[in-house]
């Protein structure tokens, strides 16, 4: 509740000595609307200035701060006013700012230095500039029955909440990806007032919210945000995933009910990444010479010779090898590197994260963000970020090759801490001794 009578004009002392206009020919006005308001229900705050046979304007609005609540300029320039007072002609303009609550109780907006600036009319002098201080305005806000507790209350006469998935497959892949947007908008709510969603963890699923888009519209006075919010989850174990669903309230002012919005999760199936396929078109396989027939034939010729003579545990340790090589972690990372250079952004990922987890020695699901947070820079781990970013939404080739570039050195790195660790885990033995 308004603790100051509204639209009481109120004399302000001149505080610049050097301006030759006098404070009692100068009005500031302050006024709250709605006077009883709920949470996170638009409070407008005008500010009027009037100057005695004159024009006055603010040049200059000092910021100021509202404990427990945002303030933010409703319009970059004022509106017109004329009146008359006391049989005297005042003119000047009228400011508007908006105040959204995110708690109930009193509150203070307190007072603010003010540039203001009187035009005389038919004066030969130019306009006069006097520093001035806006008058201290009190209210009070209250939570609405049923709301207590909420997070973010969004208090209006109208409110929706919509979403939108990259996919509607309920199956996917270790290492692929999966982008969820939500859209809230809103009447008589600034779109910097709604609370960012909460994105709470996921077992074996890495989550990386982008920066939200918001957008406030005025049409006619009225005045309609949106707000975006996207998020894109990554699969990094094979199993059964749980995408939460988003339940949202607000309080409609309208007919003083609370209401809830439920956007829905997923259930997802994940499948182990598939290995590289080996399938070729026989129209793009080229015919061999006779040249590479007789060497062909030559080799398999060593080959039955080497059978002959070394027997079958020969080719079982050549085969073990041969295993062993095409499983050993730098075969890992040549196919990391050799998706990188195709420019692929999801096989480039799914490469990686079967690097990771060949690397991996521990129980939990291996993680890029934190294998780079430990060996990588700066710039790999937000190249990394970009790319979940915009995995779904195009190809990115100059971030994979950016990302590819910072592995290598983060391999590098890795590859030296494990040295460093197995150095330290057989001299410790003699330190024990």
């Amino acid at each position: 509740m308004i603790r100051r009578n509204l639209f009481n004009a109120v004399l302000v002392s001149l505080l610049c000595a050097t301006s030759a206009q006098s404070a009692e020919d100068i009005v500031f006005r302050t006024s709250v609307t709605p006077e009883d308001a709920w949470v996170g229900q638009k409070i407008s705050l005008q500010v009027d200035v009037l100057a005695k046979d004159g024009w006055a304007q603010l040049k200059k609005i000092s910021e100021t701060e509202v404990q427990g609540a945002y303030m933010l300029r409703l319009e970059s320039q004022g509106t017109r006013l004329s009146e008359t007072i006391d049989g005297d002609s005042y003119t000047g303009q009228r400011y508007e700012f908006m105040l959204f609550t995110q708690r109930d109780g009193n509150f203070v907006v307190p007072s603010m230095p003010v540039d203001v600036e009187v035009r005389q009319y038919g004066a030969g002098e130019g306009p006069t500039l006097s520093r001035m201080s806006l008058p201290v305005v009190e209210f009070a806000t209250r939570t609405p029955p049923g709301a207590e507790g909420i997070r973010g209350l969004i208090s209006t006469t109208e409110f929706t909440a919509t979403q939108s998935w990259s996919s509607d497959d309920a199956n996917a892949t270790v290492g692929d990806a999966l982008k969820r947007t939500v859209t809230l908008q809103a009447s008589d709510v600034s779109a910097m007032a709604f609370a960012p969603l909460l994105h709470p963890d996921i077992e074996s699923v890495a989550i990386y919210p982008e920066q939200p888009t918001v957008d406030d519209k005025f049409t006619r006075g009225d005045l309609t945000s949106t707000r975006v919010e996207t998020a894109t989850y990554v699969f990094e174990q094979a199993g059964d995933v749980e995408i939460p669903g988003i339940a949202l309230s607000w309080w409609d002012v309208r007919n003083q009910q609370l209401r809830r919005i439920d956007l829905p999760g997923l259930s997802l199936r994940i499948a182990a990444s598939p290995l590289p396929s080996t399938t070729v078109d026989a129209e793009t396989v080229p015919q061999p010479s006779r040249q590479q027939l007789w060497s062909a034939l030559f080799v398999l010729a060593v080959l039955v010779t080497l059978v002959l003579r070394f027997g079958r545990r020969s080719l079982q340790h050549w085969a073990t090898w041969r295993r062993s090589r095409n499983e050993s972690e730098p075969a890992y990372f040549r196919k990391v590197m050799r998706s990188s250079r195709a420019g692929d952004s999801q096989a480039f990922l799914r490469d990686t994260m079967r690097w990771l987890d060949r690397i991996n020695d521990r129980s939990s699901p291996a993680r890029l963000d934190e294998f780079l947070q430990k060996h990588g820079d700066l710039q790999t781990q937000e190249a990394a970020n970009h790319l979940m970013r915009t995995l779904t939404r195009q190809q990115d080739k100059s971030t994979v090759r950016k990302l590819a570039s910072g592995l290598k050195v983060s391999r590098i790195r890795w590859q030296r801490s494990l040295r460093v660790k197995r150095q330290s885990a057989k001299l410790l033995p003699n330190l024990n001794g």
